[in-house]
């Protein structure tokens, strides 16, 4: 039967009537999704991955390893060929005995692999098995290169762990048992629904896919979320000073400054009513300011730490003095804004003030000769991109830092949110933190 003939009869016939609607509706969407790549933003190729270098490195100590040690290259593939083997030989013999039933699975749990069929169904046991031994294999290949520096291996291991995720069976329909029974379930509206929240997320961010964490209509800021009542107090080009009240009856003599991260909006320390610090510092008979830092343009282009510490940090300090009537202040740094409360610190000790009576740093670096899981990203490639973009335009877009953070942790902020969303058609889920996450800033 031809389309035309579905066109025909579907007057007559309810499901062939919601086939035509639904293949208009593909048809359009195929249309949007093509114009948003058409309009998709220019990202630098030193911030779309690491530079060819570190592979080329890699390919050349991989082959002169293999010339001067072909043993230790037969030992890996053989090692590898013959779990291949052994288990697509255990799923065939299963398979002769006439039984749909796949052989043993001694494989570690894996949320991803959580629907029963990949341990009950032959075809995606297989499927999964062959990509875990691929997976194997491959994250081993890169342990065991010699020829190259520590920070490239773990570079190699990250990136390379990158595609070992990005290749995972469940992130593609056909070999995803969720989003084939959710299909069936509802006759392949999900699949259709799916593609709008594809589309969407793709109109919505120039044509990049960045998929969407949190339901965005479910927060509004000073309603249901950042809900303590404070009101600004101060301004300057840097910041906005936000003062809160305690709701004690007795009030303590010496507030509190708290600097949030200048890469994040003000209010992460102040979602819901029951997670809230705010409110619980302001229960606790504090007189308490937060610094929300202005979002920056390219106008801000020649604004340095010097301004952060001196037009923001110091003159915050002092306003909140001013306004309470002290000498001394407590504050608290977060993440960043707690690396730069520590060089502010530093030169008030070298100019002899000692107004900070004590100083808390939230999940803060000072020691930066061990970068942590950011490391793989703080080398010149990556660092010479993000200065060339900066240098362009003025600022750092939140989509490069956004990008960054979720890639650290890909299976929860990347993968999973699209299958559920692309897939299975499910409302991104009501969540404070996630909602703050996705409310970005430059820098």
């Amino acid at each position: 039967m031809t389309t035309s003939d579905l066109v025909e009869d579907a007057a007559g016939h309810p499901q062939l009537a919601k086939l035509e609607q639904n293949m208009a509706r593909i048809e359009a969407l195929t249309q949007r999704v093509m114009a948003a790549f058409a309009h998709k933003r220019h990202v630098p190729e030193a911030l779309q991955g690491p530079s060819q270098e570190l592979y080329l490195k890699a390919a050349m100590a991989y082959w002169n390893e293999a010339a001067a040690n072909p043993a230790k290259l037969f030992e890996q593939q053989i090692a590898y060929w013959g779990k291949t083997l052994t288990h697509f030989a255990e799923a065939q013999a299963a398979l002769a005995k006439g039984t749909l039933k796949a052989p043993e699975d001694n494989t570690p749990d894996d949320r991803r692999f959580s629907n029963p069929m990949w341990k009950t169904n032959p075809y995606f046991n297989m499927i999964k098995q062959q990509y875990l031994i691929n997976s194997e294999a491959l994250a081993k290949g890169v342990e065991e290169i010699e020829g190259i520096t520590d920070l490239e291996r773990k570079r190699l291991k990250y990136f390379g762990g990158q595609v070992i995720d990005m290749m995972c069976p469940t992130n593609f329909l056909p070999t995803n048992p969720d989003a084939l029974e959710r299909a069936i379930e509802t006759e392949g509206q999900s699949l259709i629904d799916g593609l709008e929240n594809l589309v969407r997320d793709l109109e919505a961010h120039d044509g990049e896919l960045v998929v969407s964490l949190a339901d965005g209509s479910a927060f509004k800021l000073g309603e249901n979320i950042g809900t303590t009542k404070g009101e600004v107090v101060f301004r300057n080009h840097m910041f906005e000073l936000i003062q809160y009240t305690p709701t004690t009856d007795q009030v303590r003599d010496i507030p509190i400054v708290l600097f949030p991260p200048w890469i994040n909006k003000f209010y992460i320390l102040d979602l819901k009513e029951k997670n809230s610090l705010v409110k619980w510092i302001v229960d606790q008979g504090y007189t308490l300011f937060i610094v929300s830092w202005v979002n920056p343009g390219p106008a801000m282009r020649d604004t340095g730490l010097n301004d952060y510490i001196e037009d923001g940090y110091r003159t915050a300090m002092r306003e909140v003095k001013s306004i309470c009537g002290t000498e001394t202040i407590n504050a608290v740094g977060y993440c960043i804004a707690g690396t730069t409360l520590s060089l502010t610190l530093s030169r008030m000790k070298q100019q002899g003030d000692t107004s900070v009576g004590s100083a808390t740093f939230f999940t803060t670096l000072t020691d930066f000769s061990d970068q942590g899981e950011f490391s793989v990203f703080l080398t010149d490639d990556f660092v010479d991109g993000i200065e060339a973009e900066v240098n362009r335009t003025g600022v750092l877009e939140s989509f490069y830092m956004a990008r960054t953070f979720s890639y650290l942790r890909s299976r929860d902020l990347i993968y999973q949110p699209a299958i559920k969303s692309y897939m299975m058609c499910e409302t991104p889920p009501a969540f404070d933190l996630l909602y703050w996450n996705g409310d970005g800033t430059y820098l």
